[in-house]
């Protein structure tokens, strides 16, 4: 079965059933078929000029942190080349600061920068019960090699629920490409996609100049789908899609990945449901 077959139900007009929404990142999240990647909103021109504008200037006041680096917390995932993380949101506001991005908590961090980057900061305050928001690079040869996350967790009450992982390609390429499950997807500059790293997934970037995305995760709480994937406004500057899931642009079989072990079984996370925030 194709990920265009997996995936079918997906295209719609209307926002997707609540109970399909979280069932489809869950299975898919455990290598069945169900959701792997849609696309959200798209950007209009001058949002998405403001926005590169900013991270531009972002990239050469501060100091990213480098993948590649003993002890980052994505050294696991194979980094190859000139692999960069600005980390926008944490309690210290240095931007090479990635020790809250993945603590499943969306309170005590915040983006300390917003009156330097008022576009990159208006985006951050549309979006409800963010764990993390980052600007990754990957340079020109670059790449991540394949690996498994976990968009299905359990909350420090024992919840689970999905933590749900976004990205807005911003400067990219034709031979930039992003691995979900063997299916190798290229994402459109200015456009929104939710992107299921529960998936064994890999990224690389074969141009001859930086890809830049903006990538954050969120707790999937009922307020958050409802801003990201139901009829609440979009954020200022972006245009609601059709909820569509994204068509693979070619297939690569993958036989070896890193993997981190799960929290949560295929067999607990039969009545997944959404988070509260913490």
């Amino acid at each position: 079965m194709t990920g265009e077959d997996r995936d079918q139900h997906h295209d719609q007009d209307h926002p997707p059933d609540p109970r399909l929404l979280l069932d489809g990142i869950r299975d898919a999240n455990y290598h069945r078929a169900g959701i792997r990647c849609l696309r959200l909103f798209s950007a209009d021109a001058p949002t998405a000029k403001r926005l590169a504008a900013e991270v531009e200037r972002l990239r050469a006041r501060h100091t990213p942190s480098l993948a590649s680096a003993t002890g980052h917390v994505t050294a696991w995932a194979g980094p190859r080349g000139r692999v960069e993380q600005f980390s926008l949101l944490n309690a210290s506001g240095r931007c090479d600061d990635f020790s809250r991005d993945h603590d499943l908590s969306c309170f005590g961090k915040g983006f300390h920068h917003r009156a330097h980057y008022p576009a990159l900061a208006a985006l951050v305050e549309a979006l409800p019960h963010l764990v993390n928001f980052r600007i990754n690079v990957l340079g020109p040869g670059a790449a991540l090699a394949p690996h498994e996350e976990h968009s299905v967790v359990r909350t420090r009450t024992g919840t689970v629920g999905v933590r749900a992982r976004f990205h807005l390609p911003l400067v990219t390429n034709p031979q930039a490409s992003l691995q979900l499950e063997g299916d190798i997807h290229h994402l459109e500059a200015g456009n929104v996609y939710l992107v299921n790293h529960g998936c064994v997934h890999a990224a690389a970037n074969a141009g001859a100049a930086d890809r830049i995305h903006l990538v954050w995760d969120m707790l999937l709480t009922a307020t958050a789908a409802e801003v990201m994937f139901g009829t609440a406004a979009a954020p200022e500057g972006f245009t609601r899609t059709r909820v569509r899931a994204v068509r693979p642009a070619g297939r690569r079989t993958v036989t070896r990945w890193e993997r981190i072990a799960p929290q949560v079984t295929e067999a607990e996370a039969r009545h997944v449901g959404f988070l509260e925030p913490q």
